[in-house]
């Protein structure tokens, strides 16, 4: 693999990087690529946010969230110039002991100074199954439950001191968590640090020669995805002025000798020697950088769907054949939390694969729009589908939607995802052709991911879905996508919201206060199994509601022949 020299403890020390301090020359480099980064978040050089970070180091999940947690000493969701610098240098030519801190820290989900078997086992399984610079699988031979006993030896948790001399003479663990940390870290980082030999991407200059840019003549060097300037050739390597990232930038033409590299938060103007020399480097920027042409590979028709920034298509793949569905966003109107909220869903859907969850199947982008290509489902949402029937299905049929929602969920949380957005207009029905119903979750852009011990406080969702510890603002994890299936179970069998109200004060105050009531002439054809699911799962108190596991015990969804054997059981 790519990394074993740099993730292996005895090999760290016969490469000789020691120094944690680091040399002049790599601070120098690292500091124009924080002021680089810096600038893309909008904060002149005040702090790298974790979104950028997520985007840089192309570590998506709980993995790369832990190792920013692990970087950002101050808690402030951004790290400063120290942060960035010395915690670089402590993965790249850290001590032992300074590694197996960085590791305890990114186990440590609590932050209470100890961890358990179950935090260690939640990382190793949001570990990447492929090298993303080499692309060969990550061949693990050993099982990673056996390895974290062999870790904890039967200990319930340990704190750092215990888990160093662990962790020395039971190194797999870490030296793979390390592993994927190092081969996630674009080649530019890499070369600040290693020697040409370890370097197995972008070691060669793509193109080089003098640009004109901000009215200055430099020289530049493509190479590891970025361009380097500087304002002579033998310094552009070894001290260069500056580093634009190229890999998400888009490159188009402009008046004479110049052309443009921008998104749609910054533009680059250059202006080349000739009209030739234009053309070479616009061709060798569109090789390094890491979009393709959505059109060669897909064919748009009519628009089924609008959004808030933008339309759904219906689409066609040109190589399958396969009908989808194409949302197509401007870039435009987005603001920082809404692009967040965009890529954070793109990532949740790039991590899981579930038959009631939307399939995604790839993302395009260019400078001024995205597009998400995911499964076409021809049924429309939920909502619209009760509407049809006047919100009045038969008991068996809410019953398989409730089913397989809640299979849906406990997947999710099993991965620490939390979708935090349940409402019929976020479900999709599938039918297939034996005209079988399948409910499809969508839109995780409000959803989260939590580790063991992490919870939440944020404020979000709709409102009437929404859980009383939400709107108490206790802190929350799996319980409040419980309660939305509990408002989605109570629609399809009444018909209706459980909690409505003339405002929405009024609508929070019967959520967190009214009973809920099950009788009278509503209620009379709902049988009292499915009485006690509702009851089970609009419990306000979140320790008392039932969980999923439960939930899919629960007396309601079992067949006869099951309903038979558990009696003579009992």
């Amino acid at each position: 693999m790519c990394r074993n020299s740099l993730s292996s403890f005895k090999m760290r020390a016969a490469l000789k990087l020691s120094g944690h301090d680091g040399s002049k020359t790599e601070r120098r480099k690292l500091k124009r690529i924080f002021r680089e980064l810096s600038k893309r978040c909008g904060q002149s050089d005040d702090g790298i946010n974790r979104d950028q970070f997520l985007r840089f180091t192309k570590l998506s999940g709980i993995l790369g969230e832990q190792l920013f947690n692990s970087l950002d000493e101050d808690e402030d969701n951004k790290l400063d110039i120290k942060e960035f610098l010395n915690g670089l240098i402590l993965l790249y030519k850290g001590t032992f002991g300074e590694i197996s801190e960085i590791l305890f820290k990114i186990f440590d989900f609590s932050k209470s100074s100890h961890i358990s078997s179950n935090d260690v086992l939640f990382i190793l399984s949001y570990l990447p199954m492929y090298c993303p610079k080499c692309k060969k699988r990550l061949m693990v031979v050993w099982d990673y439950k056996e390895k974290v006993q062999e870790l904890f030896e039967d200990r319930d948790y340990i704190h750092l001191e215990e888990f160093k001399e662990s962790i020395q003479l039971n190194s797999e663990v870490g030296e793979l968590v390390l592993q994927c940390i190092f081969n996630s870290f674009p080649a530019i980082i890499d070369e600040c640090f290693l020697p040409k030999k370890l370097l197995c991407e972008g070691l060669e200059n793509v193109m080089e020669g003098k640009l004109i840019y901000s009215n200055r003549d430099y020289y530049f060097l493509l190479k590891n995805k970025s361009l380097y300037y500087a304002i002579s050739k033998d310094r552009v390597a070894s001290n260069p002025a500056g580093i634009i990232f190229a890999s998400d930038l888009f490159v188009e033409e402009s008046s004479g000798n110049s052309f443009v590299l921008k998104n749609t938060k910054f533009e680059y103007t250059f202006e080349a020697e000739s009209l030739a020399q234009k053309e070479k480097w616009m061709a060798s920027i569109r090789g390094e950088t890491e979009f393709k042409d959505f059109y060669a590979d897909y064919e748009t028709t009519e628009t089924i769907g609008k959004g808030a920034y933008g339309e759904v298509k219906l689409g066609r793949n040109k190589h399958t054949g396969n009908t989808v569905a194409v949302k197509v966003i401007s870039k435009e109107p987005l603001d920082a939390r809404s692009e967040t909220r965009l890529r954070r869903e793109i990532n949740i859907l790039k991590l899981i694969t579930h038959e009631s969850i939307l399939r995604l199947e790839s993302v395009y982008e260019t400078a001024n729009e995205l597009f998400i290509v995911t499964d076409y489902i021809s049924g429309g949402s939920l909502f619209t589908w009760l509407k049809d029937r006047e919100f009045s299905i038969r008991e068996n049929v809410a019953k398989k939607i409730i089913k397989d929602l809640a299979n849906a969920l406990e997947f999710l949380h099993s991965n620490g995802i939390i979708h935090r957005d349940l409402k019929l207009e976020n479900i999709l029905i599938e039918t297939d052709k034996d005209r079988n119903l399948k409910p499809i979750l969508i839109d995780f852009g409000l959803s989260c991911i939590l580790g063991p011990h992490q919870y939440s406080q944020e404020s979000v969702g709709t409102l009437k879905y929404a859980s009383p510890e939400i709107l108490s603002r206790i802190p929350y994890r799996e319980s409040v996508d419980i309660w939305g299936l509990g408002v989605i179970a109570y629609i399809l069998l009444v018909g209706r919201m459980p909690f409505y109200g003339k405002n929405d004060q009024d609508i929070a105050t019967r959520i967190l206060k009214k009973p809920i009531d099950l009788e009278g002439k509503n209620f009379c054809n709902i049988s009292e199994a499915a009485k006690d699911v509702i009851k089970n799962l609009l419990t306000r108190r979140p320790a008392n509601r039932i969980s999923l596991s439960a939930l899919l015990e629960h007396e309601w969804f079992l067949n006869e022949e099951e309903r038979a054997e558990r009696t003579i059981t009992d």
